[in-house]
């Protein structure tokens, strides 16, 4: 029975190539990276799109020989409600992922003194 349950989770791993959470007042979102087919290390851009505009984000990582994963995350409270998009693009391989997600509210408590 365990042998089965890891061979079902493998396959579900290799399909997502971007997963995004909210854990502790955060949006993690993680790029999954063929280890095989980054031998000399990438550049990996996440693009944020926000429901409305006005608070996109680009921000550029340099991910090591080998390393299969690279994250990128913003702080939930203050951010747009509606449908989000984040893209990870990497530079060398023209090779990209995308998801959506959607924040319902959002909670300024965070900032608070």
């Amino acid at each position: 029975m365990v042998k089965r349950v890891a061979f079902l989770m493998v396959p579900l791993i290799l399909w997502a190539d971007i997963v995004c959470k909210i854990e502790e007042q955060r949006i993690i979102c993680t790029y999954f990276i063929d280890r095989s087919d980054n031998s000399h290390g990438l550049t990996v851009e996440f693009h944020w799109y926000s429901p409305k505009g006005g608070d996109d984000r680009v921000k550029v990582f340099k991910v090591p020989p080998y390393h299969g994963s690279v994250y990128d995350y913003r702080f939930l409270p203050g951010r747009q409600q509606g449908r989000w998009k984040v893209v990870a693009k990497e530079l060398e391989t023209n090779k990209s992922a995308s998801t959506t997600f959607d924040i319902n509210n959002s909670d300024d408590e965070f900032f608070a003194d």
